[in-house]
Formats: structure tokens, C-alpha cells, sequence
């Protein structure tokens, strides 16, 4: 079998081991651009700067951004409610999109039609993906753009993709032993649930499978996590930070010390109440100006807690890495991969009067996320009332995520509790 070099080389060599001057450079022009083309075509983007008292010629540097509000993933949502169906951030017609998806929220997520639009491709190669790979792609090809969105990245290096998404695990294992699949893009978790399925099988994963390489992303990676999966397989994980609505903001290299941040796209990181702007080492939120023609977000607050380094990398990157990511900023949480909003739990809850008030609670076992509703509830179901089932289903239907259901004595939540309480603690 051929052995795979996969800790050396660049997907673009020439901006990632670019010199701190260049680096600026870059930013600088990419900043300038931005503002220049996307002002006379995306109205959201007049408004923002009219706003700010700003002209599109007074941004000519990263460090004119400060002059410009940073819009929140709440602001992105009501925009777009507002005016449907981008929020005006949009700088071509809709119908010369290449896809639309929509991710929880709900936020419209436009793909358009350049190559490779989410960047995904030099995270890949720095985690060793390499052409001729055979992969299978976990992530769902539903409605949300995770699937397509690792797929393009994939193809664009040369690998041969295999869109199974998540669940079905025996049926995974049995393509990773037929198709000889040397890599997973998915959830870390999902990946240890298919290493658990064949050994129960009694297969032994790093003898009867060919996996050498996987990508995950969506959930926090905790060392514990990491270092089950890659004893489990004996192979390589890297692990990989973005949003459905920028694309990849930063990756993992081989020497696994941080996330690099992407090329595409400027980072800040800020305090997120005071919106200054934080050193190394200080935690804030993680605050990106995209640099994409068709939807330009301009310092859109992705609601991420992290703190970044510009300790040298073995690696030869130069870019600044995120350490790891801290948490939430707001009540929006994610569970599983998927974003959980306040506001959507609130009009589930609403066609149901039964319930007098809820909470959900988030736990983590075993590495597994958990989703309870606490329900107090207002009426007590009859015998043999399909309550439970309905409520539990229009969850699943509003939040995409299947819920555990408690019922609780009225009085037992407090008049001013917190919709979401997230209650999982990370090791390090």
C-alpha cells in the first residue's frame, strides 16, 4: 500500500507561510475591495455604513473596521425577516446563486457561484487530506449546507467523496471496509459511534479499516474525545472551526496547537460587550469580515467565545491561530452541530397552551450531547393523550434536534430563568 505524505505542503503555499507584512498587505487590499464593490450593490451594506456616519473611502485598512457596527447572528436573522430573503446583504439576483440552504434560526445561507465558495479546501490539505482520498461525508445534504458545503472542498482537492451522512453506523462500517475509505468528515462523536458498531461486529478498526485520516467539525473536540477516536482507529484527527453563513474561519495543522485562521476572510477578536479589540491570549468573540463578492458580512459576530496566538507554528503557517472555542456569547446554543435559538423554542412551545412555561437544559455524557425540555405544565394530559409525541415531534421539526421531555411542578422554574441553560463542562 502507498504511504500518503500527509503532514507536509500548502493548498496555497504563497498566502499561508506569507511574511506578518504581506499578511496586512492583504488584508488591507481584500478590506478595500470589500467596501468599494459591495457598498453600490448591497443595500444592508449602505444602511450599516450610513449608519456609522462612514464612506465606502474611508475604509482603507483592517483598521478602519472599528468604525463599522458588528452585526450579530440575531441582527442577521431579523434582517432577513425584514427583508427577505438575504437581508440585503445579497450583491447578485437570487436566481444566479448556485444553492440556497437554510440553517436554523431561520437564516438563509446563499452559495454562489465561484469555486470552492466556502473555503473549506486549505483546512483539508493542512489536516492531511490529500487527492485520490476516498472519503465519506457524514454531514447532512438537507436543507443546511453542511454536506455540499465539505463536499465542494473535498472534490476541489481531488478526493472521491461519499455522501452518506449521519446515522445508519452498520451500514457505514460496511462501506469503510468495501470502498477502503481513508477518510471521515463529520462529528468526532458520530465517528467513535461507527468505530463502537464495528467493533460489536468484531472487527477491529485499525486492522479491517483503511481510515487514516478524518476532519471534524460542528462539536467542541475535547483531548479525551480526540485521543478515543485516534487510539479506536489509529489515525489522524483534525478538527475544523466555521459557520453555515461564512464557510471555514480556521483549521487545524498537523502539529494540532491551535486553529489557523483562513485566508478568506478577516478575524477579530472582540469583548463582546465593550467591542474592544482583545491581544492574544485574551478571550472574546470571534468577529469576521468575509471576503466574498456575493455576501459581504461585514463584521458579523458569529456569537463563538475564543482567544487567538501568534506563537510561531512548526507547521511553517503564519497565520494567527484560535486556541480552542470557549462557549456562546448569547442564549443561542449549539447542540449536536445544529444552533438551538431561543426564539425557535419559544414558537414551538406556543402552539402547545398545555405548557404553562419551559427551559431547555443542555448536558453532555459520554461525549454525547443531551437536550431536555423541562415542561411545567398548565393542564396535566389525559390517559392515553399523544401530547408527548406531538410536542416531541414539532421539536424535532422546528429545531432539527430529537428531545428529551421532563415535566416539572409548576413553580419549579424561576419568573426570570434563562430559556436555555447549558450545563456541559469541556476538559481542555
Amino acid at each position: 500500500m502507498t504511504v500518503i505524505e500527509r503532514s507536509s505542503g500548502y493548498y496555497n503555499q504563497t498566502r499561508e507561510i506569507a511574511s506578518v507584512d504581506a499578511w496586512r498587505t492583504y488584508h488591507d487590499q481584500q478590506i478595500r475591495d470589500l467596501a468599494a464593490k459591495s457598498y453600490p450593490l448591497a443595500p444592508a451594506i449602505v444602511d450599516l455604513f450610513q449608519r456609522a456616519g462612514v464612506k465606502p473611502a474611508d475604509i482603507t485598512s483592517v483598521d478602519d473596521l472599528k468604525l463599522l457596527p458588528v452585526t450579530t447572528k440575531s441582527d442577521l436573522a431579523r434582517l432577513q425577516a425584514e427583508n427577505p430573503p438575504f437581508g440585503g446583504f445579497l450583491t447578485v439576483p437570487v436566481n444566479q446563486l448556485k444553492r440556497i440552504f437554510m440553517s436554523p434560526g431561520p437564516i438563509y445561507d446563499p452559495q454562489g457561484q465561484a469555486n470552492e465558495f466556502w473555503g473549506w479546501s486549505e483546512g483539508f490539505y493542512a489536516a492531511g487530506f490529500r487527492p485520490n482520498d476516498v472519503v465519506i461525508n457524514t454531514f447532512g445534504y438537507q436543507m443546511t449546507p453542511a454536506g455540499l458545503m465539505f463536499e465542494e472542498s473535498l472534490l476541489d482537492i481531488g478526493c472521491c467523496i461519499i455522501p452518506t451522512g449521519v446515522g445508519n453506523t452498520e451500514t457505514q462500517v460496511k462501506i469503510m471496509q468495501e470502498m477502503g475509505v481513508t477518510g471521515f468528515v463529520g462529528m468526532a462523536s458520530f465517528l467513535r459511534k461507527i468505530g463502537e458498531t464495528a467493533i460489536a461486529q468484531g472487527l477491529d478498526p485499525q486492522k479491517d479499516l483503511s481510515l487514516e485520516i478524518g476532519y471534524v467539525a460542528a462539536e467542541i473536540l475535547t483531548d479525551t474525545l480526540r485521543s478515543e477516536v485516534e487510539g479506536m482507529f489509529g489515525m489522524r484527527l483534525r478538527q475544523g472551526y466555521g459557520t453555515a453563513d461564512c464557510g471555514c474561519l480556521a483549521y487545524e495543522c498537523s502539529e494540532r496547537n491551535g486553529m489557523h485562521f483562513t485566508s478568506n476572510a478577516y478575524i477579530e477578536i472582540l469583548d463582546p460587550r465593550t467591542r474592544e479589540t482583545m491581544g492574544p491570549g485574551e478571550p472574546g468573540e470571534v468577529v469576521v469580515t468575509l471576503f466574498n463578492a456575493t455576501y459581504p458580512l461585514v463584521r458579523f459576530g458569529t456569537g463563538d467565545l475564543s482567544a487567538y496566538t501568534v506563537d510561531a507554528c512548526a507547521c511553517g503557517r503564519t497565520a494567527p491561530r484560535l486556541t480552542r472555542i470557549m462557549g456562546r456569547v448569547d442564549q443561542v446554543t449549539k447542540v449536536k452541530g445544529m444552533f438551538v435559538h431561543p426564539q425557535q423554542a419559544q414558537a414551538v412551545i406556543a402552539k402547545f397552551p398545555q405548557v404553562a412555561k419551559f427551559q431547555i437544559v443542555v448536558t453532555r455524557a459520554n461525549e454525547i450531547d443531551r437536550m431536555t425540555f423541562k415542561l411545567e405544565m398548565a393542564a396535566a394530559p389525559s390517559a392515553g393523550d399523544s401530547f408527548y409525541d406531538e410536542i416531541a415531534g414539532a421539536i424535532q421539526e422546528g429545531i432539527k434536534l430529537r428531545p428529551q421531555l421532563e415535566t416539572v411542578p409548576l413553580g419549579t422554574l424561576a419568573e426570570n430563568s434563562e430559556l436555555i441553560v447549558d450545563e456541559r463542562v469541556w476538559d481542555k
